[in-house]
């Protein structure tokens, strides 16, 4: 086998760069120009860094598909005001995820990134759409099939949290805090956010209704384009990337709550760690084996009681 020369390696890894980005000319010289130096000084430390970063968005089968990865990354950027934002969100719709589907994943991640990151994944969608972009136009042998994400069991599926299941005399304090009981039910590692917003029910109500249905019931007034597992993502890679380790533990649980796997949440945290750095992968590593361990330990004390 022939080695590849300097020139070829760097030659090489520029091509990639630019197709797994969907990178146009002026993009490259706007923004990205600076890498390709980089290869030249340096390609066997970004030979590794590509393949680490965005080498799971290869038609090698994984434990998440190619648009929830892109998508998922697109979201951590839109967080940081990276231009990846456009780029990786193109690539999600170019194989295969809607409009729709892409600006509900922002909206998730609006909630604990704040408005960035749904202004700046607006923009990126807006771009893609005057541009003509197809959700599932890219020709590759990618099939556009979802992993199923679940399955969603009735005992996790959240109660229409915007309808009035109570009683008629039901004061609004009361039904708010009901609705923040539903939710966070079970969730060890929940109860301070639930007492926290039961208080907050009780000194501002309006905004802790508008913040549940941003943040929970959004998902139940209106059509739903994204699993409850998806929009936990977009939430988590911007929660582990700010170090809220206690909220990425608790949003990890809610989402394997919600059928996620340990291996599908570990390569949504190691898709963010290019996008926003190993901070990304060790905080959903300590969420996954704190979780782990809690559930060995639990299993372990049950068979003694036995």
């Amino acid at each position: 086998m022939v080695e590849e020369t300097h020139a070829q390696k760097v030659a090489r890894l520029i091509e990639k760069h630019v197709r797994d980005r969907n990178m146009d000319p002026d993009s490259i010289t706007k923004h990205y120009s600076v890498n390709h130096f980089g290869f030249e000084l340096d390609p066997d430390y970004f030979d590794t860094r590509l393949r680490m970063g965005w080498g799971f968005f290869t038609d090698k089968p994984r434990h998440l598909d190619h648009m929830t990865r892109n998508m998922m990354i697109s979201v951590l950027l839109a967080f940081r005001d990276r231009p990846g934002c456009y780029h990786q969100g193109k690539k999600g719709v170019m194989m295969g995820a809607t409009y729709e589907q892409m600006l509900e994943a922002y909206e998730a991640g609006h909630i604990v990134g704040g408005g960035p990151v749904l202004m700046n994944g607006m923009k990126a969608l807006k771009r893609m759409w005057d541009e003509g972009i197809k959700p599932g136009c890219q020709a590759t042998t990618w099939t556009g099939k979802w992993v199923q994400l679940g399955p969603i069991t009735p005992s996790t599926k959240l109660k229409n949290q915007n309808s009035d299941t109570g009683e008629p005399s039901e004061k609004r304090e009361e039904r708010l805090i009901r609705m923040i009981d539903a939710y966070y039910r079970n969730e060890e590692g929940g109860e301070q956010i639930q007492k926290d917003l039961a208080f907050a029910a009780k000194v501002d109500p309006d905004f802790v209704e508008g913040y549940i249905r941003l943040a929970w019931g959004i998902f139940d007034v209106k059509q739903c384009y994204l699993d409850p597992v998806r929009r936990e993502m977009a939430m988590l890679l911007i929660l582990a990337f700010q170090g809220r380790s206690e909220e990425v533990y608790i949003h990890t649980k809610k989402a394997m709550a919600f059928g996620a796997t340990t291996e599908q949440l570990l390569e949504a945290f190691e898709v963010g760690f290019t996008g926003g750095g190993s901070r990304v992968v060790f905080e959903g590593l300590h969420a996954l084996r704190r979780i782990h361990e809690e559930q060995t330990q639990g299993g372990s004390q049950r068979k003694k009681l036995k």
